[in-house]
């Protein structure tokens, strides 16, 4: 697959149509079929921001609201998310990457 806009390696936050809200580290990235592989990957399926907003970038760039009562299913060596309507991708600080981490159900 095609590396773009230099985002392998780096810690992202992916919201697709179907499949969800995932947060990880692009493996890989195909702009033409709105493919995405994370590697260390976590699903974010209920998740409070620190401010109002309850988006995906306020997640992306300040973490986890603390003592939020997120959701977060288990982490996975990797998962592959196809979205050909279009993905959002927002990259992560190492510190919101580590709310993720280390938050327990």
């Amino acid at each position: 697959m095609k590396k773009k806009n230099g985002i392998i390696g780096k810690k992202m936050i992916v919201r697709a149509n179907v499949a969800g809200v995932h947060a990880g580290v692009v493996e890989s990235f195909d702009a033409a079929t709105q493919t995405v592989t994370l590697t260390g990957a976590y699903r974010l399926w209920r998740i409070y921001t620190r401010d109002k907003s309850g988006s995906i970038s306020d997640v992306a760039a300040n973490g986890l609201k603390p003592n939020g009562g997120h959701s977060i299913g288990a982490k996975l060596a990797s998962v592959t998310v196809v979205n050909p309507n279009g993905l959002e991708l927002a990259e992560m600080t190492n510190e919101a990457y580590a709310s993720i981490q280390e938050w327990k159900n």
